[in-house]
């Protein structure tokens, strides 16, 4: 179970979250929901490391995220997907994907993925000349690869097109359903449906 255990943060005057618990079960695709600037990001990058609390502590079974290697972390246990892709624009996308393969740390072939996400034919194209929903696809090819337990989705659909979007969403339910732990954050009702948990954040929780 990942945990989030009493806790709270803060910027400057304001509280986003005040003791604030949630545990989440392995395996499961849990959403989180609410209004814009409610503290949803804040609460998927305390869970992935980037946001570390005031108070409280974040749980990967026994661990606390905040109290060990974060280089660990990062190469055996989550993955991200970002709203703004986090892909090296001037690299190709071979040499994007490569990047993961270096570490050792693989777990399908940059072919694969890229059959996968329906781009085999992009292998070798610069980033830049990719299209949004294609940069997506290739952030997920990036997950594909990369060896983890728990992918964490910060509005992975909220910049493509509807295709584009529901390929996305059909792909990380697929590695919901081999076993990953998906934890997605989005404002959009409709990519509610096949989720395990919903979880509602409110202003100042």
């Amino acid at each position: 179970m990942i945990l989030i255990n009493n806790v709270s943060k803060k910027f400057d005057d304001k509280t986003v979250f005040d003791d604030y618990y949630l545990g989440i079960e392995e395996g499961t695709f849990t959403i989180i929901s609410g209004p814009s600037g409610c503290g949803k990001t804040t609460l998927l990058y305390m869970l992935g490391g980037i946001e570390k609390p005031d108070k409280g502590e974040i749980l990967y079974g026994d661990t606390d995220i905040n109290k060990t290697s974060k280089r660990l972390f990062y190469r055996d246990t989550v993955g991200f997907l970002f709203q703004n892709f986090a892909l090296v624009e001037n690299k190709t996308v071979k040499e994007n994907l490569s990047m993961i393969q270096k570490s050792g740390r693989s777990e399908t072939s940059i072919e694969e993925a890229l059959k996968t996400v329906g781009l085999s034919d992009k292998l070798n194209t610069k980033v830049y000349k990719l299209s949004g929903g294609e940069q997506q696809r290739v952030a997920l090819a990036r997950l594909l690869v990369k060896k983890n337990s728990v992918i964490l989705a910060d509005e992975p659909t909220g910049s493509l097109d509807s295709e584009n979007a529901k390929m996305v969403m059909q792909i990380l339910h697929k590695l919901n359903k081999e076993g990953k732990t998906i934890i997605m954050v989005t404002h959009d009702a409709s990519l509610f449906k096949g989720a395990d948990v919903i979880v509602e954040i409110r202003d100042g929780i």
